[in-house]
């Protein structure tokens, strides 16, 4: 919560006055003078401050126009293309390859023909009959 501040003596006036003289922007001016952005636009008018800068009725540049099908696909076809590069030369050891039969390997490798797994050996009860 803010805290009280009279808005209506002049050594805050003059305060406010040189903080609006720095070019400070209306965020810094009100934690610095701990009133509402509101408040400081009701002075602004009442003490005849001049006018801060709009940015946004500035001029804007162009804008950059979407980008065609063509292009799309140009730029898609850099990042795939990077992207199997960037694969291809990971070290054999570092890089992820998953084999299709893993699971199955690691199921039928097993030392044991039924585990101690209750779930398991749920499923090659199913299996059996």
């Amino acid at each position: 919560m803010r805290r009280t501040v009279s808005t209506a003596c002049k050594s805050f006036q003059s305060l406010l006055a040189s903080v609006w003289a720095s070019g400070s922007t209306y965020a810094e001016m009100t934690s610095f003078l701990g009133v509402s952005r509101d408040q400081i636009i009701r002075l602004r008018d009442r003490l005849h401050l001049p006018l801060r800068l709009d940015r946004s009725k500035r001029k804007k540049g162009p804008r950059h126009g979407d980008p065609t099908p063509a292009q799309i696909r140009q730029q898609c076809a850099a990042i795939r293309a990077k992207h199997l590069a960037d694969r291809l030369a990971e070290p054999a050891d570092k890089a992820y390859r998953k084999s299709e039969n893993d699971f199955i390997r690691f199921r039928f490798d097993a030392s044991q023909e039924r585990g101690d797994d209750p779930i398991e050996g749920l499923i090659d009860g199913m299996r059996d009959e």
